[in-house]
């Protein structure tokens, strides 16, 4: 018991409320005042709020004992009723204002003390329990986790906001749903293996898949507990976890890896680390493709293996080390037989942000063959431009757009002197109105051209249209 404990008695009758305050200041409790009205009794709780009253219900005043408990309800003070009454009405009216205890006179001294004794230990468990469940209900609304609670059938009968926001419906449309609601048969099913295992007192973590209430799915975790009452199954707790961006993550840098190993493996052009001291430590299986070298003879080796010519191997490490990166570097590398290979390489340098070591990494592609088939497209385009410029016939060369190139040739047919004045024209802006058979130009020049583009081919005569307007007969 506390020294600090004050009561205060509501008592209209003098000798009985001095006796009372006789006792209380025997068993070391606080008795500030005695008033004997109601009204006197809201002004003093208002400003001075004592830890328990004793509140006569029968007070000779406008205000009786329960009126005045009513007033001063929401200051959470615990009040024990004294009254000679035991009148069935006036006791109802007295439970409706909650009471921590009922004295009926004349009491016995310990049992005035027993009852205040309770009513005080009463209201600070009640105290205790309310603030413990603002806690848990300040925890359960703020968390970010769902915390749900279903019955033995899976129907929701809690859930906190962060539970409506997984499933997507307010909360107070989520409780009474099932939540078969919210998943397929198959994952209901899954969610039915869980709860055999909740009957058995076992808890457990699972992934399910739901559908929002607008037809969005999320992947969420459940970390699920039973509940017993009395021994009997009566639901489960869980706690949701909303992991779909994680498990998006999870898969994307699965099919990272997937596809990197696919790549690594098929990759035509050959990809290497290598460190700063030259020795490789990756290769691609595609360089036993284009060389001699099996990747076991060269993973672990310098790169003076392969170099034709070290002084151009110092070249590349200076360059790559200036510059951190090169595009299209040529390089002579050297076969296992000896024979030189051709290389486009481009790389870049890496800095492993743990260790600050550096490497090198890139990809280098064997172009022997595309230099050699360079040459020859080369040759064979000046041989085409020197047959395009020196034939007698008139070329042109067209599209849906019309003309974008022709030779001299055909400046002399159409007598044009600017290489560029038939440039985007059409067949029917180099011809006539209508062709001999009264058929409009330009609808019979798209007949033939789209002939040619279906069939790949087409020939025919055609009337065409000098610069000086002199018409003449051609076979395009």
């Amino acid at each position: 018991m506390s020294e600090k404990e004050c009561i205060l008695i509501v008592e209209d009758e003098a000798i009985v409320a001095e006796d009372i305050q006789k006792i209380l200041k025997d068993y070391g409790y606080i008795v500030p005042k005695i008033i004997s009205t109601g009204e006197e009794t809201i002004q003093y709780v208002k400003k001075n709020q004592p830890d328990l009253i004793l509140m006569d219900i029968m007070l000779r005043t406008q205000l009786n004992g329960i009126e005045v408990a009513k007033e001063i309800s929401n200051l959470d003070i615990p009040v024990i009723y004294i009254t000679a009454y035991s009148d069935s009405d006036f006791i109802k009216q007295a439970k409706l204002t909650e009471p921590f205890g009922y004295l009926l006179k004349p009491f016995r001294e310990r049992e005035l003390i027993a009852t205040i004794e309770m009513a005080l230990y009463k209201h600070k468990m009640d105290r205790m329990l309310k603030e413990s469940e603002n806690k848990f209900r300040t925890l359960v609304e703020t968390t970010k986790e769902g915390i749900c609670v279903v019955d033995e059938d899976e129907n929701i009968t809690f859930s906190n906001n962060a539970s409506a926001d997984i499933f997507g419906c307010p909360v107070s449309e989520l409780k009474g749903k099932n939540l078969n609601d919210f998943v397929s048969d198959m994952e209901f099913d899954k969610i039915l293996s869980q709860t055999s295992q909740r009957k058995n007192n076992i808890s457990s973590r699972y992934e399910i898949e739901v559908t929002r209430k607008n037809g969005v799915k999320r992947i969420i975790s459940v970390n699920a507990s039973p509940k017993f009452t009395q021994g009997l199954y009566k639901g489960a707790f869980g706690i949701f976890n909303d992991i779909t961006v994680q498990k998006k993550k999870q898969q994307q840098l699965k099919e990272a890896k997937d596809n990197y190993k696919r790549i690594f493996e098929n990759i035509q052009d050959i990809y290497c680390e290598i460190d700063f001291d030259g020795i490789l430590h990756e290769i691609s299986p595609s360089m036993e493709e284009v060389s001699s070298y099996t990747r076991e003879e060269l993973i672990g080796k310098s790169i003076n293996n392969i170099f034709f010519d070290c002084n151009e191997k110092d070249a590349f490490l200076s360059k790559i080390s200036k510059e951190g990166v090169v595009t299209d570097y040529y390089l002579k590398l050297k076969d296992k037989d000896g024979s030189i290979m051709l290389c486009s390489a481009n790389a870049k340098l890496v800095r492993n942000d743990k260790n600050g070591t550096i490497k090198i990494i890139g990809s280098l592609r064997n172009i022997t063959d595309r230099k050699e088939s360079e040459v020859a497209l080369h040759n064979s385009e000046e041989r085409y431009k020197r047959l395009f410029e020196s034939s007698i016939d008139a070329i042109i060369m067209l599209n849906h757009k019309g003309i974008f190139e022709y030779n001299d040739a055909t400046m002399k047919l159409f007598k044009v002197p600017d290489k560029k004045e038939l440039l985007n024209q059409t067949i029917s802006d180099v011809s006539p109105l209508k062709q001999p058979n009264g058929e409009s130009s330009q609808l019979a020049a798209s007949r033939h051209l789209e002939k040619a583009y279906t069939d790949g081919y087409n020939k025919f005569e055609w009337v065409l249209k000098k610069k000086n307007g002199d018409l003449f007969t051609a076979e395009i």
